[in-house]
């Protein structure tokens, strides 16, 4: 038996978590249900179809994360963090782009 740290994000956060040695990622994802997140296991992200055959060594720091979905801007299908639709340049001279030259 040896222990690993699991953080889930989104969800309850980090844990101490027992595990038998030569645990596979597979294995961790079943009895962990961590279907549809993406792992990351000592800052190195896993390839899904890696999972059957990446052990996870003992004292490991495993996150599973999972998307966030933003919000619809007047729901519009378009998340409120989305580019212009209009075409024109967002940030108005607010310091995310140069004010537009003025003509005289």
């Amino acid at each position: 038996m040896s222990t690993i740290t699991l953080v889930v994000i989104p969800g309850p956060g980090a844990r101490t978590v027992t595990i038998q040695q030569d645990t596979t990622v597979e294995t961790l994802v079943v009895s962990e249900s961590l279907h549809g997140r993406e792992i990351i296991i000592n800052g190195q992200g896993i390839s899904p179809s890696a999972y059957a055959t990446t052990t996870i060594a003992s004292g490991s720091e495993i996150f599973a994360t999972g998307s966030v979905k933003g919000n619809a801007k007047g729901g519009g299908g378009r998340p409120a963090n989305a580019p212009s639709g209009t075409g024109r340049p967002s940030g108005g001279g607010r310091g995310n782009n140069a004010p537009a030259p003025s003509s005289k």
